[in-house]
């Protein structure tokens, strides 16, 4: 997926993906839930995040009703920072590369 934000190109298969939380990865459940948090190469993080059609992340259809949608987010690293806090993302993860950040 690719998406342009503030004149800088984010996209998933250019990127290295650093962290995934997808507690629910089960596309056909209308809860599912995917976030993937991204580097690029010129340093800057984004997040790729898919849901189902009961998520934040889910769009409207015409017609009503709601279907499973997917989104690119820029992020800068204190925010990249929090978003693996608050996943609990594994912490050699995160210490390889937000250590610089981190008080020991």
């Amino acid at each position: 997926m690719q998406r342009v934000i503030d004149r800088k190109l984010y996209d998933t298969d250019r990127a290295e993906q650093i962290a995934q939380y997808a507690p629910n990865a089960d596309r056909g459940d209308l809860y599912y839930l995917i976030e993937t948090l991204y580097r690029t190469a010129g340093g800057e993080y984004f997040l790729h995040c898919e849901g189902g059609a009961a998520t934040k992340y889910a769009k409207s259809c015409s017609g009503g009703g709601t279907t499973g949608g997917a989104e690119i987010n820029s992020l800068d690293e204190e925010a990249a920072l929090d978003w693996c806090e608050e996943r609990g993302i594994d912490g050699e993860i995160v210490v390889e590369e937000f250590g610089h950040l981190i008080e020991t």
